[in-house]
């Protein structure tokens, strides 16, 4: 069973791997991401920030979607890493679960704002977020378990 679905541009890295893990306390994670899926270099790096007897299935969208039907993952704790809202978008169409989404850290760049402190989205990037939320799915903009969790509604009446 999904637990959360995490939009994080950096994917699997120490502080989400060991903070969530012990938060969720999640049996596998997998990578929802076409880029991560076919670089064996920055599997290879994940794997390494993976917690101890914790699966991890770094596969592209649409191979991570047919993971996520797996009966078999239906007795397990599910902690799914998308770099981006128009990916967990693709996934969401492509899966029947509906998860909460946690926005945690997407770097600044080119045509982004701030939409919070860890946060920076461009236009794109919140109409895919618009899109999640429309089908009602909660989305929390929360960095690590430790931060308070803000509202995306909230936030986005504000960008």
């Amino acid at each position: 069973m999904i637990q959360r679905i995490r939009i994080d541009d950096r994917l699997l890295h120490g502080q989400v791997a060991f903070s969530w893990k012990s938060e969720l306390n999640f049996d596998a994670v997998v990578i929802a991401s076409d880029a991560a899926a076919n670089d064996p270099v920055r599997k290879s790096v994940m794997k390494m920030c993976c917690p101890e007897g914790v699966k991890l299935a770094v596969r592209t969208v649409e191979n991570a979607a047919e993971l996520l039907k797996n009966p078999r993952l239906e007795k397990m704790k599910v902690f799914v890493v998308c770099p981006d809202p128009h990916t967990v978008k693709c996934l969401l169409e492509l899966i029947p679960d509906r998860p909460l989404v946690n926005l945690g850290g997407m770097a600044s760049g080119e045509d982004k704002r701030m939409f919070s402190r860890m946060v920076y989205l461009s236009d794109e990037d919140v109409a895919a977020l618009d899109d999640i939320a429309a089908q009602g799915l909660e989305i929390q903009v929360q960095e690590v378990p430790s931060t308070a969790v803000q509202d995306y509604k909230r936030l986005r009446e504000k960008f």
